[in-house]
């Protein structure tokens, strides 16, 4: 069933012309992707894009609301993945403004890559002679100088 699902979704995608989408496993249901970006997911039968401030209010409008879930005795919701309302699957080119809507949440709110750290240059190593040789020296220039 879910699979079929996510056939359906990959055909209407197709049909829309959106650019190369790709499928991924993605939590127990399927991520997908155009050029690595995470607009939408396939969870439990259910298609959600991802939404931001900007795009939250169409979704409400249509009457959509956020994936949810229960853990123990609590409710929970994902504020940042909305379901997709079903009639948007049937029209291509409202479908390709949804998943433009999507791809902007996502690159409005993706978390900035982390800089990788510069490795270290290592030094070379401290030879213990020459460590002697300093402190000898500035032993001997503190003892030259004349007291006041």
């Amino acid at each position: 069933m879910a699979d079929d699902y996510a056939a359906y979704v990959m055909d209407c995608l197709a049909a829309a012309r959106v650019g190369p989408v790709t499928r991924e496993r993605l939590f127990s249901g399927s991520g997908l992707r155009i050029d690595g970006e995470l607009f939408g997911v396939i969870l439990r039968g259910t298609l959600y894009f991802v939404v931001d401030d900007q795009t939250r209010p169409r979704f409400i409008e249509a009457g959509m609301g956020p994936f949810r879930y229960s853990r123990k005795s609590a409710e929970r919701k994902i504020e940042r993945w909305y379901e997709l309302p079903e009639d948007v699957l049937l029209d291509p080119s409202d479908l390709r403004d949804w998943v433009h809507a999507a791809l902007g949440a996502f690159r409005r709110t993706a978390k900035p890559e982390k800089k990788t750290a510069k490795p270290k240059t290592p030094r070379a190593p401290v030879k213990k002679a020459a460590v002697r040789k300093t402190a000898a020296k500035a032993s001997a220039k503190k003892k030259a100088r004349p007291a006041r």
